[in-house]
């Protein structure tokens, strides 16, 4: 920009060049450790937004530029101001006319014009300064812009100075500039303040020793407080004493390390309830400041939900307990699987063959036994309930003996008294093998881990009613007892024990559901439960159900495989554990089969292409590469309809769509199986 400047006087450009700060500090920490209470803006920390806002965008301007607030229009400003004025190298907190009351005549009318809403711009006549002893002056243009505050009032200007002695160019320059900055600062400041006022979310910004600064009108709607309430408070007396030590370790690793993860947290409501707020908080090397999203509702209807499904829960929750001790059992399995294994390999190495045949007995029943484990501890744990069916109760306690033992634990000795020749009953197994595990448990409990449960089965014929007339009529019953000799049960406790949510157990230990689920199991079968106990005399629960006149199915025979042989039909097999993709594939191939494999989607896709046809795809469900085996299945379907699919899982929810099973040449099977179940299955999809 061109100076306004007389012919004795030559144009220059001077770079102004702030006074030395001590090393390492920024004017924004100079700032936030000035003493303002001696001011009339006040505490640092109790700035309005809007004044926060406006001190944070000067900051950014690239020449000098300073922030008037207040009545006694308080000076706070940035490193180049500090070089205009030689009388004040550090006029932070100064009066502005004081400041500059060399040249106020000048500037006091523009400064009055600002205050009143109407900004300004005084590129001409450029004013002349002298910014200390020995500086050549500068010709300088001033901007004023006024700040307006939260109710929109003019509470301050912004005063820019732009060194003109350049140009003429330069000027023009500078003030598009300027001008531009001011209206960002306006546009900034309005937009802050606007989603502060708006927004349905709860805001506040935080002190680093975690004092309230502000909030927004969303946070005092929801929690019911007024400002004047809750002004300065610590924050944590307003949180759950529960969340207390979560928001203090939140709030110290976001000070320290800017950590900016999601917590929830519980605030108290004016009234004394408690609303629960999803945080997320940043730190601005000053204030923390929090936005809360209310998930009261939420967090109610979740709990609606898990009321509703508690008693699925309570299923779970054993399967749980039964990991443990399942786990210990799979491990003695695998053990004798491996120990078999390496004594073949040692045999073979040796060439020696004697006792071959043993080990891989030995091998082939811990297989066996642990996949039997393993399918009856799946079938437990389905949500969807079994149909009855008739059962030989005795038969079907010894299948279930192994979920009651890991149910009692190792400590405890199971006892069997059964009647020799029980008669048929019809029942739910897998409800039949959730109530004898919840009774178990609760023994287990009621002997404080140590003692004997015994399990009894008799057949009961009843002439009269029984208890009264309004419980079982006469006829056939098998009485199926669980009896232990724990501590007991008093006369109160048993007359309430059915009633859901009912636990004489300490709070955490049990959710008072098992015994109510026995008694809705017996009842839905048609019979009836009770319980006999004293204190420090055990306790018996007995259950009558009716008897069953349908003939008992045959037990399972073990069949010797035909080893039927495949005629070369080509098969792809997907499947991304290579172990078992390589046992599978090497297994089919001696059944006759011409197998191609793969082991992921997009693989398995790629070769269905341009290598088929197939006369069946066997595939995993779960597969890797983002696509599933029932979107491997799909897709190949929609190329040839017709496709045979055998779909394999070791996982039982990793279920199907009806419709896509009930397509013809499609069927499922769970693992863990036999390589000859698989192939017959194969032989048997082939021959629909």
């Amino acid at each position: 920009m061109v100076a306004n400047v007389t012919p004795h006087e030559p144009a220059s450009q001077v770079a102004l060049q702030p006074p030395a700060a001590p090393p390492g500090e920024t004017m924004a920490e100079r700032i936030a450790q000035f003493d303002w209470g001696r001011t009339s803006l006040g505490p640092w920390p109790r700035w309005p937004a809007s004044l926060r806002i406006a001190v944070d965008m000067m900051h950014l301007s690239p020449f000098p530029c300073a922030v008037v607030w207040g009545a006694d229009l308080s000076v706070v400003h940035n490193d180049a101001y500090r070089a205009l004025r030689a009388v004040a190298p550090d006029a932070l907190g100064m009066a502005f006319d004081a400041l500059w009351s060399d040249v106020w005549p000048h500037m006091g009318p523009w400064v009055f014009k600002a205050l009143e809403g109407r900004p300004s711009f005084v590129e001409y006549p450029p004013l002349r300064i002298t910014c200390g002893a020995g500086a050549e002056p500068l010709w300088c243009a001033f901007g004023y812009a006024p700040l307006h505050d939260e109710l929109g009032s003019v509470a301050g200007l912004l005063h820019t100075v732009i060194e003109t002695t350049a140009g003429l160019d330069a000027h023009y320059h500078w003030r598009e500039q300027a001008r531009s900055f001011e209206l960002q600062i306006e546009r900034h400041v309005a937009e802050r303040e606007q989603f502060w006022q708006l927004s349905r979310d709860a805001m506040m910004t935080v002190t680093p020793d975690l004092r309230l600064c502000a909030a927004n009108p969303a946070w005092y709607r929801i929690l019911g407080w007024s400002e004047e309430q809750v002004r300065g408070a610590l924050v944590l007396d307003l949180v759950h004493p529960a969340d207390r030590a979560e928001v203090q370790v939140a709030a110290s690793g976001l000070l320290q390390f800017h950590n900016t993860e999601q917590i929830e947290t519980r605030l108290r409501h004016r009234d004394g309830h408690y609303h629960w707020f999803r945080w997320s908080a940043r730190f601005d090397g000053s204030l923390l400041t929090a936005v809360g999203r209310d998930i009261t509702e939420d967090r109610e209807e979740a709990a609606r939900q898990s009321e509703a499904l508690m008693r699925n829960h309570q299923r779970l929750e054993v399967v749980g307990q039964l990991a443990g001790g399942v786990g210990h059992e799979m491990n003695n399995l695998l053990s004798g699987i491996g120990g078999s294994l390496e004594l073949l390999q040692r045999r073979f190495q040796e060439g020696r063959l004697e006792r071959v045949e043993a080990y891989v007995e030995v091998a082939r029943d811990s297989v066996q036994r642990a996949m039997e484990l393993t399918h009856r501890l799946l079938a437990f744990s389905r949500h969807q309930p079994l149909a009855p069916k008739v059962l030989d109760l005795n038969r079907q306690l010894r299948l279930s003996e192994p979920l009651l033992l890991t149910a009692l634990g190792v400590e405890m000795c199971l006892h069997w008294q059964l009647d020799v020749t029980p008669w048929a009953v019809c029942l739910d197994v897998a409800q039949l093998e959730n109530a004898l595990i919840n009774l178990c448990t609760n023994a287990r409990e009621a002997c404080l881990e140590r003692g004997n449960v015994t399990l009894r089965s008799v057949n009961k014929r009843l002439t009269t009613w029984f208890p009264d007339e309004q419980g079982l009529p006469p006829g056939d019953y098998v009485a199926l007892q669980v009896e232990d000799d724990g501590h007991g049960m008093a006369a109160a406790d048993i007359a309430r024990a059915f009633e859901p949510f009912f636990t004489s157990k300490p709070i955490g230990r049990g959710s008072g559901l098992g015994l109510s689920m026995v008694y809705g199991f017996v009842g839905q079968s048609g019979g009836y439960t009770w319980i006999e106990s004293a204190p420090n005399q055990g306790t018996r629960v007995s259950m009558l159900f009716p008897r069953c006149h349908e003939p008992l199915p045959e037990a399972p025979r073990v069949i010797q495989r035909a080893q039927r042989m495949a005629c070369g039909e080509r098969l792809l097999l997907v499947d991304d554990e290579l172990g078992l993709r390589s046992v599978m594939r090497e297994y089919l191939a001696e059944r006759g089969f011409d197998v191609t494999e793969a082991g992921d989607a997009n693989t398995a896709l790629e070769r269905f292409r341009h290598d088929g046809p197939f006369a069946l795809v066997i595939t995993d469900i779960g597969l890797p590469g983002g696509f599933s085996g029932r979107q491997v299945a799909k897709a190949m379907r929609m190329q040839l309809p017709q496709q045979r699919i055998l779909f394999i899982t070791g996982y039982a929810d990793q279920r199907i769509e009806a419709q896509l099973l009930e397509h013809p040449g499609t069927a499922l099977m769970n693992k863990p199986f036999s390589l000859g179940d698989l192939a017959d299955e194969v032989l048997r999809l082939l021959d629909e």
